[in-house]
């Protein structure tokens, strides 16, 4: 159960709604929570879902810091996370802290929420291909050139016009109003005497997630006029659904991008459907709202780079270029591609097809760049004009994180505005009128602990493995890790030499930390991973520690040898001499051999 918790929820996200996060490299840092500091010594890492904190030396997992944050139990901290984001438990698992009837409840509330979404979803498939009101969706599909195969792929269907078709089909099925009004399927008026459909007259997209479940429906609007209803209607958020947690068909995305680390984002569901009617899968969409700092971390993690691929009208500029921040505070690399004329992706698709997108694909822009030369752009070369544009610049400016992008628009500015780049960053820093940021005066990116001599050769050896774990075959294979003499320490080196790593699998610093057996080690296995510095030759580095640890251990058992044979000849015990003096000898070779340097690391 708590690896099901820790696979569906993101660290960053719990912790950045309690401690101001910003991102520092692959790191995000903050002022601890735990203790009462003025500059940030609190970590987390992303990648792999830890945190530490060097002042205090709390660290561990998601659950370790829910448990310590709430000073509630493990089990509490499972439930507060399963409910908070809308985790479903195995029935089977009994979470300490937590009745079993507060689990079966939660539980059946959200099996009765998917059960009902199944059946509309069934409902509003039968209304598209098989109702005679269904027709008017079917020939809006046809005049956007949807393939079937599409549409029966996606179960795309359609409400009818109707107040409460959808509420009479669930109530003919034995469904009550309440499950329906749960999962964002019925509303109720305004007096509350009346329940009616949320989707009418409406082409329905199923949103599911990435387990493939039906959480969520869109709904563009079939109305020659429209009035006062919007083009597209989305699910409300419910007890299975986090429109801000969850992008338009991540789980194919994610699929096709295992080989190309590149993910497209659109904003509507018709824009991404039509790229998979082309063959075209690493496409993702919003779900009717901004994007959130939160689906950025999604797209960061499935891919290397993002472009993005809005219409190509002022509004899609706009939209585009309001989630730029998000990216940079996260250093997540993002690209444009602007569509001709005004074309959003599904007219660009059906006049030129996968083959002229692609073609825009090569010709994409980093998008903090373009959004510097928009902003140039409005410059109309006078003097006076300089102090507006750079003031237009200057958010730009706060969110990049990357030295290079920074440095490469800053000499994007500087030439177009006729400056020295020198003088242009001068003006950027001068007489903010924004309130600073946390720690923005003060802030420095705390020098990570290196491999320090005050270190005992033991942690020296843990922490280069646990920065480089593909030598961890070899350093076991030298057989000097038995030679450890700190039990905490020997058993963190177990667990490591158990775990698979690299080069045969990737290294998951989340199954070592399971596999520790105390908290204690937890915390050291988390402050060794998240402060492992950079070595300029790990392997020679290694080399040596592991011939000093053999050196170290052989010296000692030639003193326990000398003060043995000394006790042997007192007590005049001949065989035990004769034994003491072969191991003497025998030890004495392997000293002749360690000289030779044996390990070939």
């Amino acid at each position: 159960m708590a690896t099901l918790v820790k696979q569906a929820v993101d660290i960053v996200d719990v912790v950045g709604q309690v401690v101001q996060l910003r991102r520092s490299g692959n790191r995000h840092l903050g002022l601890c929570p735990f203790h009462q500091e003025k500059t940030p010594s609190f970590h987390v890492d992303a990648e792999n879902q830890l945190y530490y904190c060097f002042g205090c030396g709390s660290g561990g997992d998601v659950l370790n810091f829910v448990m310590k944050h709430r000073n509630v139990a493990f089990g509490e901290a499972i439930r507060y996370l399963a409910e908070r984001y809308h985790i479903a438990l195995p029935e089977r698992d009994h979470v300490e802290g937590a009745t079993p009837g507060a689990i079966e409840s939660a539980r059946k509330e959200r099996e009765e929420l998917y059960r009902i979404l199944r059946s509309a979803a069934d409902f509003f498939y039968d209304q598209l291909h098989h109702s005679p009101e269904g027709r008017i969706a079917r020939e809006y599909i046809a005049r956007r050139g949807l393939p079937a195969e599409v549409v029966e792929t996606e179960r795309m269907g359609f409400a009818p016009q109707s107040w409460d078709s959808l509420s009479r089909h669930l109530a003919n099925l034995g469904y009550d109003v309440e499950p329906g009004i749960g999962a964002g399927l019925l509303a109720r008026s305004t007096g509350k005497d009346r329940v009616y459909d949320r989707f009418r007259n409406r082409l329905i997209f199923p949103i599911r997630d990435e387990g493939g479940r039906i959480v969520a429906f869109g709904g563009r609007s079939l109305s020659a006029d429209l009035k006062d209803e919007p083009k597209y209607l989305n699910s409300p958020e419910t007890a299975v659904y986090h429109k801000g947690r969850l992008l338009y068909q991540l789980a194919r995305a994610r699929e096709a991008c295992r080989q190309v680390r590149q993910t497209v984002l659109v904003e509507g569901y018709m824009d991404l459907l039509a790229f998979h009617a082309r063959g075209f899968f690493r496409v993702v969409a919003t779900l009717g709202t901004a994007l959130t700092p939160h689906q950025v971390r999604i797209l960061s993690r499935m891919s290397d780079e993002v472009v993005m691929a809005y219409d190509g009208d002022e509004a899609g500029d706009k939209a585009m270029l309001r989630g730029l921040p998000l990216f940079l505070q996260e250093n997540v690399a993002v690209s444009c591609v602007r569509f001709p004329d005004g074309m959003d992706p599904d007219d660009f698709l059906r006049r030129d097809g996968l083959e002229g997108f692609e073609k825009l694909l090569r010709s994409r822009q980093e998008l903090g760049a373009y959004a510097v030369k928009r902003i140039l752009d409005g410059w109309d070369g006078s003097a006076s004009a300089r102090l507006k544009i750079a003031a237009e610049l200057r958010p730009i400016f706060d969110a990049v994180r990357q030295p290079l992008l920074k440095s490469e628009y800053l000499r994007l500015a500087a030439d177009r505005l006729c400056v020295s780049e020198e003088v242009l960053n001068q003006q950027l820093r001068h007489d903010r009128r924004t309130p600073e940021r946390p720690y923005s005066r003060s802030y420095r990116t705390p020098v990570l602990p290196g491999i320090s001599e005050t270190q005992t050769l033991e942690e020296k050896i843990l922490r280069l493995l646990i920065r480089y774990p593909d030598l961890i075959e070899q350093a076991d294979s030298s057989g000097a890790l038995e030679y450890f003499q700190e039990p905490k320490l020997r058993a963190l080196a177990m667990v490591l030499v158990g775990t698979p790593h690299a080069p045969e699998s990737e290294f998951n610093a989340s199954i070592v930390y399971d596999e520790l057996a105390d908290p204690e080690s937890k915390e050291m296995f988390t402050r060794f991973m998240l402060e492992s510095a950079e070595l300029a030759e790990p392997r020679v580095q290694l080399n040596d520690w592991l011939i000093a640890l053999t050196r170290r251990e052989l010296k000692q058992r030639s003193l326990d040898l000398d003060t043995a044979l000394k006790a042997a000849v007192r007590e005049g015990d001949s065989d035990r001499v004769r034994h003491i003096l072969v191991e003497i000898q025998n030890l004495n070779s392997a000293k002749k051999r360690d000289k030779d340097l044996p390990y070939n690391l």
